[in-house]
């Protein structure tokens, strides 16, 4: 994966500054939902894009219904998955009100909502690995069913277990950086500033995180990087000097 230019190739397309600022103005209004699913849809079809090699992966902004449908699917299949944390969250609850109790049912209390906090962290770790797998086994197809392939992603998830690490440590540092940068930069700019710059670096940062995806997804199907590296140029042949007139024969 090229962590760097995940996030510059956004500048190689010839129309990003409009694309940019239609995903920003999505990001101001995240607080309707609806925006989060477009934005998420939209994410997902420059990871097929990247996946399926084409040059210029950053799609345009025309198919908002689409984008909305996809970005939604995507998002019952995270629900789905993450179920079981919010079934563990029920006994964590009681335990922790029968904690505040005395003698037996405090021991009780406690023994439950260390346990179901054990859960949710061992689950949460395993939750976090998949993600990747479940993601790309959707986009094969947009259906929900495709990303709820348990065995089928848990074995690709082991085989691909380095990438994975690898993608999610680059997610949560270009993250932190993205938002800092953006924070410092609206500040400069007056506070009022933040209202572009915080949108502007949640729709980067979900770019960031789908371009990633799609450089593993390309791999994984061709066999080669998606953006090769950059080979030196060669020199030129060096020619030899040309022979002296000392050397030439007297006629």
């Amino acid at each position: 994966m090229d962590f760097v230019k995940a996030l510059t190739f956004i500048t190689d397309d010839p129309r990003w500054k409009e694309k940019v600022a239609i995903g920003a103005a999505l990001g101001l209004l995240s607080f309707l939902i609806v925006p989060v699913f477009i934005i998420i849809g939209y994410s997902l079809r420059l990871m097929q894009n990247i996946r399926d090699g084409k040059s210029l992966p950053l799609p345009e902004w025309d198919d908002w219904s689409g984008d909305l449908v996809r970005g939604f699917k995507l998002f019952v299949v995270y629900l789905i998955w993450a179920l079981p944390l919010i079934l563990v969250s029920i006994p964590m609850t009681i335990g922790g009100v029968m904690a505040d109790s005395d003698s037996f049912v405090r021991t009780l209390g406690v023994t439950i909502l260390v346990g179901a906090t054990c859960l949710t962290v061992v689950y949460g770790i395993f939750i976090t690995l998949m993600t990747p797998g479940f993601t790309l086994w959707f986009a094969r197809d947009e259906e929900i069913r495709s990303g709820l392939q348990l065995s089928e992603i848990f074995q690709w998830t082991r085989e691909h277990v380095i990438d994975v690490i690898l993608f999610m440590l680059a997610y949560i540092v270009a993250s932190f950086v993205i938002s800092t940068v953006a924070g410092i930069v609206g500040v400069l700019l007056c506070i009022v500033g933040l209202i572009v710059t915080i949108p502007v670096a949640t729709f980067v940062t979900y770019v960031y995180q789908f371009n990633l995806l799609g450089q593993i997804a390309y791999k994984d199907s061709t066999g080669r990087v998606y953006y090769p590296p950059a080979t030196a140029p060669v020199a030129p042949p060096v020619q030899p000097p040309p022979a002296s007139d000392e050397n030439t024969p007297q006629s």
